[in-house]
């Protein structure tokens, strides 16, 4: 019964044709089998009537008793002998004729109301498992409307149902991703917002302090106020810096920057952020190496953004290369991908904040104390953006070594 239930629309189709043949053949053989009886029993009464005949008349040869039966005559004269006795075309002369004649019309009639109600049957059931199904479809749909994102829906053999649960199964799981995506983006707005407000409140704090300092004090010696007011610049350029990133950060969350489809000469590129970092490089006494198996290596994407980002990392190279050391920046190029390899002679990070190293706003054991933990997930996000991807190895005591490929 439940494989009848769960047919579907073509096996119902194919259902009520076999019914309809097979009933109709056998109603063909029993309208056959009626007739071979009908012609019997006319056959048998046909040779009652000769027997009698011989019987009344033996005179009568056999040969004209055939030639009579098989003689046209007038039928109305034969219509108006049986009219006499009672017969007309309501009944029959031979009592079996008509006998047989009913039950070939009650056989028939049977026959037709069997397939008919067989098939009535058939429809009946499929309409009513087809209205379950669909109500179950509808129960999930309300479901899914009441935030309810299930993903299992119960399989149909119905191909215009199961294309119509397959598409709310796809809706289904889009809806719950978005859900979640959502939920985690709260997550990490209301922890950045957080992280934000930790991050500027110590720059501020200090430089209040300082401005109180100088506000209250008019006879300070020029030294000290000289020292107080650099302070005070450099927490503001720190929070501008940190704004800036953040903004960046945004605008690359949000999908709204337009990123150029550029040939970027590499060699050009890292010469540029070294002149930059020139000063740094300087304090601490670190060189910068650059090797490279070819002085023409090219990518395509966005010039300043991808300065940005490889600028950070060899930055954040530089600032954790212990003094009189070297950084080295490999480039090198196949057939996949462009590879830049920046390998830094600094303590090197653990294994637990490695996993961490690209999250926002964390700051690892031996981060400085300027480290905002921004300028590493910036850099991911635009390599990312620019069909390439970032990794890091790194062990304590060994230096670190940032690896970035850009996919060609």
């Amino acid at each position: 019964m439940d494989k009848i239930k769960n047919i579907s629309k073509k096996n119902i189709f194919i259902f009520c044709t076999a019914i309809l043949i097979i009933n109709l053949a056998l109603l063909i053989c029993f309208i056959k089998y009626e007739n071979s009886m009908y012609k019997s029993k006319t056959n048998a009464a046909i040779s009652s009537i000769i027997s009698n005949i011989k019987e009344e008349y033996p005179n009568t040869s056999e040969e004209e008793i055939i030639k009579s039966l098989n003689k046209s005559y007038d039928i109305e004269i034969g219509k108006d002998v049986l009219k006499q006795y009672g017969i007309n075309n309501e009944n029959a002369f031979i009592q079996d004729l008509e006998t047989n004649l009913s039950e070939t019309i009650i056989g028939t009639s049977l026959v037709l109301v069997i397939s008919f109600v067989e098939i009535l049957i058939l429809v009946q059931m499929y309409i009513r498992s087809r209205t379950k199904k669909v109500n179950k479809l509808m129960k999930y749909i309300e479901k899914l409307s009441n935030r309810e994102y299930l993903t299992n829906i119960e399989e149909s053999s119905e191909e215009d149902l199961n294309k119509l649960k397959n598409e709310l199964y796809k809706i289904a799981v889009l809806l719950k991703e978005d859900a979640e995506n959502a939920k985690q983006k709260q997550m990490a707005l209301s922890s950045s917002v957080s992280d934000i407000s930790h991050q500027l409140k110590t720059p501020i704090t200090s430089s209040l302090i300082l401005l109180d300092d100088l506000i209250n004090s008019p006879n300070m010696d020029e030294g000290t106020r000289k020292k107080f007011l650099s302070e005070i610049a450099s927490q503001i350029m720190g929070m501008n810096w940190l704004i800036v990133s953040l903004l960046k950060l945004s605008r690359l969350d949000a999908g709204v920057i337009e990123f150029l489809e550029e040939k970027i000469d590499l060699n050009k590129l890292i010469n540029e952020i070294l002149v930059e970092l020139e000063i740094i490089s300087e304090v601490k006494n670190v060189k910068v190496r650059i090797g490279s198996k070819s002085s023409n290596i090219y990518i395509t994407g966005d010039y300043n953004w991808n300065k940005e980002a490889i600028k950070n990392i060899v930055k954040n190279a530089v600032e954790h290369t212990k003094e009189n050391s070297n950084v080295t920046i490999t480039l090198e190029e196949n057939e996949v991908y462009v590879q830049i390899i920046v390998t830094d002679e600094g303590e090197g990070i653990d294994e637990e904040d490695l996993k961490h190293i690209f999250d926002r706003f964390y700051r690892a054991k031996n981060s400085s104390e300027n480290s905002t933990g921004i300028g590493l997930a910036l850099a991911k996000n635009i390599i990312k953006n620019q069909n390439g991807y970032i990794s890091v190895n790194s062990a304590v005591g060994a230096g670190t070594t940032f690896i970035i490929k850009y996919l060609k």
